[in-house]
């Protein structure tokens, strides 16, 4: 029974030794979970921190990056502004060497872009007489004419426009085929609202677009002198749009009577063709009514004139053979004065008599006036005249009543 005993409490302790071993084991796996846990919190900390460090960090770098880029563009646009400055001085350097040394032999030229500013330069001192001239009213340029001119620019036609805007003696201005864009076409508008010479403009084959066409035909609205405006053949092609516009345009014009242009629409192009017909009329009406008013006026001159004494009318280059039937005692001159001469008489009236016979003549008819002027020639009578004169000649009473026919007639 002791061993027994013994046994038994010999397992109870056991059991309670294992339940204890039990309980920490759970409390150092309690403990470890705490720790790992408390070094996830501590690593997701820590990991978040980076993360806002790394932001900061690349937004920095933006910025820095933001900064040299600013500093670049402005180290840019200082080195372009300076080699504009280098190469207008260029420029103006080579212009005034070619000015200064004429006469010396030019020297080559080490780039591409220098031999064609030369080029350039010496296309435009080429056109510089001309367009002092054009600026100075010269009367013998009456056309500019630079067609098909392989060295002129725009700036250029440019100037030949600003020198045309005031100009009172040109009438022709030619630029086909000079490579001519939209800026010469708004200089050309510019200049129509202000010239009042100018008749004949040619624009073929150039790069006009339509708002070019359009400046032009808009400017026409305060000009009334040009006739003749060509634009055929450019680069770009106006389209239907820009042919509409033209027509609404040309409405309010009355002076344009040739038109250069081939229109693609066929709306347009009828209006315009009645419109340009509508000016011709207009001008030839207005050429009728001036010449009407220089007739007038030259015949109040010949009615106002009193003819000089001695002095043949304008009518007469010679003097009529025959003399006066009576000489004026009046017409020899006097040694104190001028001759006084009296007017001339009025011509004779004609009779009354001549005029009397002469309505009788145009109202009598034709055979009456022909036997009265001379008498018709003889002819030998038929044999219906001979019964009719038979007839005329014989008495009522030798004449016997017919007896009466069929039909009842006598």
């Amino acid at each position: 029974d002791a061993g027994k005993d013994k046994k038994e409490e010999e397992k109870v302790s056991a059991a309670k030794e294992e339940t204890e071993k039990e309980k920490k084991q759970e409390e150092k796996n309690s403990a470890s979970k705490d720790i790992g846990k408390d070094k996830k919190e501590e690593k997701s900390s820590e990991s978040k921190k980076q993360a806002e460090k790394d932001i900061r960090g690349e937004g920095k770098k933006e910025n820095d990056k933001k900064e040299e880029r600013k500093a670049s563009a402005v180290k840019k646009s200082k080195a372009d502004e300076k080699d504009k400055s280098q190469a207008e001085a260029e420029k103006v350097e080579e212009k005034q060497e070619a000015k200064a040394g004429a006469g010396s032999s030019p020297s080559k030229p080490s780039s591409s872009s220098s031999a064609d500013q030369a080029k350039d330069d010496e296309a435009s001192s080429i056109f510089d007489e001309l367009i002092e001239k054009v600026k100075n009213n010269d009367a013998e340029v009456t056309e500019v004419n630079v067609n098909n001119s392989d060295c002129i620019n725009n700036e250029t036609l440019v100037r030949f426009t600003e020198a045309l805007e005031f100009n009172t003696v040109v009438k022709v201005f030619a630029l086909a085929n000079t490579r001519a864009d939209d800026h010469v076409a708004f200089a050309i508008a510019i200049m129509l609202k202000s010239n009042k010479m100018l008749t004949s403009i040619n624009l073929d084959s150039n790069h006009i677009t339509g708002k070019g066409i359009l400046a032009i035909f808009r400017a026409l609205l305060q000009n009334n002198t040009l006739t003749e405006l060509r634009f055929h053949n450019q680069r770009h092609i106006c389209g239907g749009k820009t042919e509409m516009e033209i027509a609404k345009l040309l409405k309010e014009n009355t002076t344009l009577l040739k038109l250069g242009y081939h229109f693609e629409l066929a709306g347009p192009r009828m209006t315009v063709t009645n419109l340009l017909s509508r000016n011709m009329d207009r001008q030839r009406q207005k050429r009728l009514q001036e010449q009407k008013l220089a007739q007038e006026r030259g015949e109040k001159k010949d009615l106002l004139e009193v003819p000089k004494p001695g002095a043949l009318p304008k009518g007469s280059p010679k003097a009529s053979p025959q003399p006066s039937p009576k000489a004026s005692p009046k017409s020899s001159p006097k040694k104190g004065g001028a001759p006084t001469m009296p007017p001339p008489p009025p011509p004779p009236l004609a009779p009354p008599l001549m005029i009397n016979e002469n309505l009788k003549n145009s109202l009598s008819p034709a055979t009456q006036r022909k036997l009265g002027d001379r008498a018709l020639p003889v002819q030998e009578k038929n044999s219906r005249d001979q019964l009719l004169a038979a007839i005329r000649s014989s008495n009522l009473k030798q004449l016997k009543k017919a007896s009466a026919g069929p039909g009842g007639a006598h």
